[in-house]
């Protein structure tokens, strides 16, 4: 065992103050701390130098100075070849710009194949002798009209004697026609819905009240009727009558529409009419203007 001093591997020991060592004699060098005699001297340690200073950016010159730049330097050019005692040298010629690639063009739309679009179906009458057998017994009976009227209750009206509300709304509508004033023959009355009886479930014997024929609409029919009429407009009174003829959804009293290529004017029910007697005015006055344009034909 002897001391001896610590060589640079044990740098972190020497920088805490430990210079010397107990080493035992024997112990193989690569395994030993301390200096042996033909070990290289550590080297010095490197301490940080200062950052060089950065460069300053180059100015980039102006459009105008490179420019001149060039104008100076391709008017030297020449006088230098010269004063060397060769000929001028001359300046390369542009480069010819490379041929604009051009993607085909789309035919145009007169080009291309036409598209059939599909047929738009237009609704036509049917004739009298493929409706039911009700209907055309009813038309048998009803004279032709430039107007046609209708309500739900009609069919029940002209079906039945005793048709529950049938004395009111008659009232009603002899009243209406005398306050029109129109000459006899502009108005009749074409029903939104009559008995079917092909339409109507096979039934045990009716139970008391129950008795009275059940009515089917048939907007097919009815459209049918009033071109068979030769009617100009039609009049539909309530909501109910309007769903069964199959008007577009959200149409209102005193409202004015086309349909099935008829003029249709839409007004209350009658029976709200009968309850509500403060409507009937401004109901004669839109009727009274609605008749204008078919009086001027």
């Amino acid at each position: 065992m002897a001391f001896a001093p610590v060589n640079p591997l044990a740098a972190p020991w020497q920088a805490r103050g430990l210079d010397w060592l107990l080493m035992p004699e024997d112990l193989p060098p690569e395994l030993s701390l301390c200096v042996m005699p033909d070990a290289v001297p550590a080297a010095p340690v490197r301490r940080p130098q200062p950052a060089a200073p950065r460069a300053p950016r180059p100015v980039r010159p102006l459009p105008s100075q490179l420019q001149q730049e060039g104008q100076g330097s391709a008017s030297a050019a020449p006088a230098q070849a010269v004063r060397q005692g060769g000929a001028p040298v001359a300046s390369p010629a542009p480069a010819a710009p490379a041929p604009e690639q051009r993607r085909p063009a789309r035919p145009q739309a007169a080009e291309q194949a036409p598209e059939t679009a599909a047929p738009v179906r237009s609704w036509r009458p049917l004739p009298p002798h493929v409706w039911p057998a009700v209907w055309q017994e009813r038309l048998s009976r009803t004279r032709q009209g430039r107007v046609v009227w209708t309500y739900w209750n009609l069919g029940p009206d002209l079906c039945e004697a005793q048709a529950p509300g049938k004395a009111q709304r008659s009232a009603f509508f002899r009243r209406l026609m005398q306050d029109l004033a129109y000459p006899a023959g502009t108005s009749t009355f074409w029903p939104a819905c009559l008995p079917d009886p092909d339409a109507m479930p096979a039934s045990p014997a009716p139970a008391e009240g129950e008795d009275r024929p059940r009515y089917q609409p048939n907007a097919d029919v009815f459209w049918s009727g009033v071109q068979a009429l030769h009617a100009r407009a039609v009049v539909v009174m309530g909501s109910v009558a309007a769903r069964a003829l199959g008007l577009p959804a959200g149409v209102r009293p005193l409202q004015q529409l086309r349909h099935r290529g008829t003029l249709v004017w839409v007004l209350w029910d009658v029976e709200f009419l009968l309850d509500e007697p403060q409507r009937y005015a401004a109901m004669l006055a839109f009727v009274r203007r609605a008749l204008q344009q078919i009086s001027r034909r």
